[in-house]
């Protein structure tokens, strides 16, 4: 898995033969991607060229082989996105989502991509038992200090070997 960031919050992330774009912003260069994945409400699609569809409602997709489930928040409009790639469940959130869902919507994933728009609940973040946890937006590095990591590195592009995630919690910024 392959995350890389752009300006304003927006993601690239390549599972196996699959690109996705997360919030595409109209201040990007535009790149290809497989699908569009929207958190935000003001994205701009038009900078992602040869998608095939826009993912942006809780549901269960399916691109290019990766399963996409759109998760909905309680009481309200804001979806957070599982990818899952053989036996590794990938969480695309930002924290102030997290704080809106039930325990029922939190399960335990490997990797978490966090979207650091308010503080870390670091309790509800550690309950996931994530393997690897990348923060990016304005409370990125508050939020690996609130995980214990103060010396997280910082990165515009990350590389995750599926089969060879760390044993302990690994906290890294993009940014």
């Amino acid at each position: 898995m392959d995350i890389q960031i752009f300006e304003r919050g927006t993601l690239k992330i390549k599972v196996k033969k699959t690109t996705l774009a997360v919030n595409p912003k109209s201040s990007i260069q535009k790149f290809d991607a497989d699908a569009i994945v929207l958190m935000d409400k003001d994205s701009d699609t038009s900078r992602i060229n040869n998608f095939r569809v826009v993912i942006d409602a809780p549901g269960e997709y399916e691109v290019s082989g990766l399963k996409i489930s759109g998760v909905k928040t309680e009481d309200s409009d804001n979806i957070m996105f599982v990818l899952t790639s053989g036996l590794v469940a990938t969480l695309i959130a930002k924290a102030s989502y997290l704080e809106k869902a039930s325990a029922e919507k939190i399960g335990e994933y490997e990797i978490l991509v966090i979207d650091a728009d308010v503080d870390l609940n670091q309790g509800l973040i550690t309950a996931m038992e994530p393997k690897v946890v990348i923060l990016y937006g304005v409370k990125a590095k508050e939020g690996a200090k609130a995980l214990g990591k103060d010396a997280a590195p910082a990165s515009s592009k990350i590389a995750l070997s599926e089969d060879k995630l760390p044993e302990e919690m690994n906290v890294q910024i993009l940014g």
